[in-house]
């Protein structure tokens, strides 16, 4: 059992002495003279380093790229062990497993051609008064699953309130008032949100505002203007509109999805347009003929 474990050992620490000399060898010569390093071969056949090498992520640290070499080239290993063993067992050249490779050759040829003919024909345009017709006619689709708000906040240093007292202008402030007290608070470690029109998962917002509720309906209803005071802030908050789940989302929250939809719609439409077509073509040209009298 020790001797066992020694080798296991051994052998872990011969993975690890590998997969550093590969990084050390990687950090000291050209991309040119490591992509050709032989790494592994297994059964006649072979892993180099510049394989691996594409594979690794722009950003990925020394240590990051330690662990992935090391799980590219086991998972690598394996692959290649099992395979063998199939093609032994005979499994590489069976009609069922060739069947399926041309089965997977054709669909795949076939996805990226359709995929190629939509990007250059599909019209991406949706335009507005598209995405409206079909949220009018579609309501029961829209449910909303969470409460959503339209709000404004500042979050103002403490400070700066005691002197000022700007939260005596908060509610009343127009736009450009409301611009201005924002700018001072970001210039001061504050924080501001100004998109008033844009419509916010209240849920979302709890991780951000410090509002402490059990209950964001009751909370909602009846709370609109209100501020928040922390031990150096001050949070300036006005709710200016609400929507409570299982309600009908308001259109602006859900435009995008549906902007999605219809284009969904539209590709399949043109894909099938596309197929239609071509077979029509194939066979008034009379390269697809059907011998089945009954086809018909």
């Amino acid at each position: 059992m020790a001797s066992k474990n020694y080798q296991n050992v051994l052998s872990k620490y011969f993975v690890i002495a590998l997969v550093l000399a590969i990084l050390t060898s990687s950090c000291q010569n050209t991309s040119e003279e490591t992509n050709g390093e032989l790494v592994a071969t297994a059964f006649n056949q072979t892993l180099t380093m510049g394989e691996i090498e594409s594979m690794l992520g722009p950003n990925m640290t020394r240590q990051d790229s330690f662990f992935f070499i090391k799980e590219y080239i086991d998972n690598w290993v394996q692959k290649q062990v099992i395979l063998n063993n199939a093609q032994n067992n005979n499994m590489g050249n069976t009609d069922e497993i060739n069947t399926k490779v041309e089965n997977y050759r054709n669909d795949l040829i076939t996805f990226e051609f359709l995929k190629k003919k939509l990007a250059e024909k599909l019209d991406t345009n949706i335009t507005l008064g598209e995405t409206k017709a079909y949220y009018e006619q579609h309501p029961e689709n829209f449910e909303l699953k969470q409460n959503i708000i339209r709000f404004v906040f500042i979050k103002m240093p403490l400070a700066l309130e005691k002197k000022h007292n700007f939260w005596s202008k908060f509610g009343k402030a127009d736009e450009e008032t409301l611009t201005k007290m924002a700018v001072i608070a970001l210039k001061n470690g504050g924080n501001a949100f100004m998109e008033k029109y844009k419509w916010v998962a209240f849920d979302d917002i709890l991780k951000v505002v410090p509002i402490n509720t059990y209950n964001q309906e009751s909370f909602i209803n009846n709370n609109r203007l209100f501020k928040i005071e922390e031990t150096n802030y001050i949070w300036y908050i006005n709710i200016l509109d609400f929507r409570i789940k299982d309600n009908t989302s308001p259109f602006e929250f859900v435009e995008e999805n549906i902007t999605q939809i219809l284009l969904n719609k539209r590709k399949v439409q043109l894909m099938e347009k596309l197929e239609t077509q071509m077979v029509k073509n194939a066979m008034k040209d009379n390269q697809v003929k059907i011998n089945l009298p009954q086809y018909e």
